[in-house]
């Protein structure tokens, strides 16, 4: 009974998210995914063109935060700066193609694990299905 770790108990957030969070990954969809990009630049370039909409999508997301609402608005701003670090890892990956095509994504640690699990773990207990991590770099 009660909260998981990492629920917010206040709805707000996680109601008003998931309509830029699925926007956002209609827009992904619409393009290949960059695991399938043969040659290294087209496949960093599909990546960066993802990454400007993960970016536009974390910053609405931003906008929408709680103001003053302590723990719950620390851990949306937690969140949303794991988001900035995976966004940054995959453009690192992308500058990374532009040189060596033979460049592996790599992401973030956090607690040990990919950054990934922990967005895409605070989404699934927030109910927010549509704010996990894109699967399109492979």
């Amino acid at each position: 009974p009660g909260l998981m770790v990492d629920e917010l108990a206040d709805r707000t957030f996680p109601t008003a998210a998931e309509a830029p969070c699925a926007a956002t990954a209609a827009q992904l969809a619409q393009l290949p995914p960059a695991f399938r990009s043969v040659p290294a630049g087209e496949r960093a370039d599909v990546v960066e063109q993802a990454n400007g909409e993960l970016r536009a999508m974390v910053q609405e997301l931003r906008s929408i935060v709680p103001q003053g609402a302590g723990q719950v608005t620390t851990g949306i701003t937690e969140w949303l700066d794991d988001w900035d670090r995976y966004i940054a890892d995959r453009q690192s990956y992308a500058d990374g193609l532009r040189t060596d095509p033979t460049t592996r994504f790599t992401e973030s640690a956090k607690a040990n694990r990919q950054i990934s699990r922990a967005i895409d773990s605070f989404a699934q207990v927030n109910r927010m299905q549509s704010c996990t991590t894109p699967g399109d770099v492979g």
